[in-house]
Formats: C-alpha cells, structure tokens, sequence
C-alpha cells in the first residue's frame, strides 16, 4: 500500500479552470501517483462538457472520483465539500481546496513535511495548515520570480466583521512574513486545508448546511478548535487561487432564490454562536457537532479580543 497518499476535495461550479487546477495539480506534484481527486462537478450539462475537468488527463483519471450534478441541483459550497467528502478512501492526508487554482512545484512533499515537523517537534499533535492562497497572478514563475522573503510572504486573516445575520466573517487578509516558521491560528478558510485524513472521523462535513456561504469558513473552524485540532498559516506559499472571477458564473447568480434559501443553514450557524457551551450548540448541530477539548466560549473570546478590532455593528 503506498504512504504519503493525498486525497484533494474539489467543489467545483460550472468553472472552466477546473481543468487547469488538476493539471497543475499533477504537473507540480512530487508524487503524481499519490495524489487523489475528488471532484463535485456542478455544470450546466446541456451546453458544457460533462467530463471538462478530466480533458487530458488520461493518465490520472484512474486516480479521479467525480459526482456529477447538473448545476440547477446545486446546493451551494458546503454541501458540495460534504458531497466531496464521500469520495475520500482512507488516504494519508486530506487538501481542501477551490476549482480555480495554482500549485508551486513539489507542493505536495512540502505539505506533508510541514505536517510532519509539527507533530515531530512537539509543537502538534493535530495540526492543519489554512490560510487565504495568494492571489492567482502571483502563480506565474512564483519560485525563479520572488526572493525566499517573497516566498514565505503569506496572506493571514486579520479581522473579523459582523455581517448582516450578525455573523463572523472574514475581512480581507493582509500580508505577514512567516520566516519559514508556522505561525499559530485558529481560523480555517475554504480555499486551503491540509491535514491528516483521519480529522474525517472527528469532524465529518455536515450534509445540512444547504446554500450556505458566509458562516461554513467560521463553523469549520470553531468544531476544528474544540476537537482539539491546531491551526496553522503555512510556513510558505503553496496555493494560489483565483479571486472575484466577475465575469463567471455564480450559483447565487443562477439561482435567484439562493438567498432565501440559505436562511436556514444561516440561522442555524447563528444559533449556534449564540450559545455558550458546547452541548447547546450540539443540540443545534447533532453529529456534526463540537468536540469536548477546548469551548465555544474560548473560542469567541479569541475572535472578540483578536480579530473584531474596531468593530461597529
């Protein structure tokens, strides 16, 4: 059986990049072989390609899983990620990651040996590596372009804001430079998460969370934090994503309804947050609930006295 396998969860929403991010996902990986995809492929299927994101890569196609889904059945971002979720088989390592992405060379060995000195050093024994990728322009000739200063230049969350569901959700991220060290968190975002495969057991993806957007990045993090699980800005840049993309298409720009109906997973995270221990909230969650390690109420303490720096509601 081979070691230092990694699974890649891919929602992707009717994305022409698609095809691009898998193929610098190959083309820059240091083990292809190992590396495994799971695709949940939302497209509008009467007029694009049903199998665009698998054009050219024969040769890793048996190391591929897709859901189809015509885009009218889609049901946002955290319910594709859960769907996602279904087609990992017990890999070594888990990336989360979006459709329109770029890969620095040898990638794949750099996560795991991130991983790996973290726990071998005592600084983890549960650590996930998150942030908000560089943007996609910076991808071109990133290694031979920038200096090692450039290269471990990161972009880290800095504040929070309250949304109109008085929600916590991220503001734009501003640059630190790492050292090559990892610099603790404890916020994950959607757009990279790397860690052992195994978080799976502990903090599944909630199937329930239909349309949601704006809370999933918040909630992942706050069942990541009470399970005991340690968040990390990568020590250098590994991923570049594709921000805005104005011209391309949206499921809340197909689906005119999608803001009504996300109220209910909405107030569920809501709900949530409003709590104060951990069992209420996983009277609202059920099994996809909060762990025992740490609380919600430390958590909220860190986002207030960190992250809402000058907030006004």
């Amino acid at each position: 059986m081979k070691s230092n396998t990694i699974f890649i969860s891919i929602a992707s929403y009717r994305d022409k990049l698609c095809g691009d991010t898998i193929k610098s996902i190959y083309e820059n990986a240091k083990l292809p072989n190992n590396i495994y995809i799971g695709i949940c492929h939302q497209n509008k299927y009467n007029e694009e390609n049903t199998e665009h994101c698998l054009k050219d890569f024969e040769k890793y196609k048996k190391n591929i899983r897709i859901i189809n889904i015509d885009h009218t059945q889609a049901k946002g971002p955290t319910y594709a990620r859960y769907l996602c979720s279904t087609l990992y088989k017990d890999e070594d390592y888990f990336l989360q990651i979006d459709s329109h992405s770029k890969f620095v060379k040898n990638w794949d060995i750099k996560c795991i040996l991130a991983i790996k000195a973290l726990k071998n050093n005592n600084i983890s024994k549960k650590p996930i590596l998150s942030h908000y990728p560089r943007n996609y322009e910076d991808s071109h000739d990133f290694e031979n372009k920038y200096n090692i200063n450039e290269v471990t230049y990161i972009p880290d969350v800095h504040n929070h804001k309250i949304d109109k569901y008085f929600l916590y959700s991220y503001s734009a991220p501003h640059y630190i430079d790492t050292k090559n060290t990892f610099i603790k968190t404890i916020l994950v975002t959607g757009g990279m998460i790397f860690c052992e495969g195994k978080f799976l057991e502990e903090v599944p993806y909630d199937p329930s969370l239909d349309y949601l957007f704006v809370g999933e990045e918040i909630l992942h993090s706050l069942r990541f934090y009470t399970h005991g699980y340690d968040i990390f800005v990568p020590n250098q840049n590994i991923v570049f994503h594709y921000y805005t993309r104005k011209e391309e298409p949206k499921v809340w720009d197909d689906n005119k309804n999608f803001s009504k109906l996300q109220l209910n997973s909405v107030e569920k995270v809501v709900k949530v947050f409003e709590q104060n221990n951990n069992s209420d909230c996983n009277k609202i969650l059920g099994d996809y609930g909060l762990g025992n390690s740490k609380t919600i109420t430390q958590f909220k303490n860190i986002i207030k006295n960190k992250y809402l720096k000058d907030l006004k509601k």
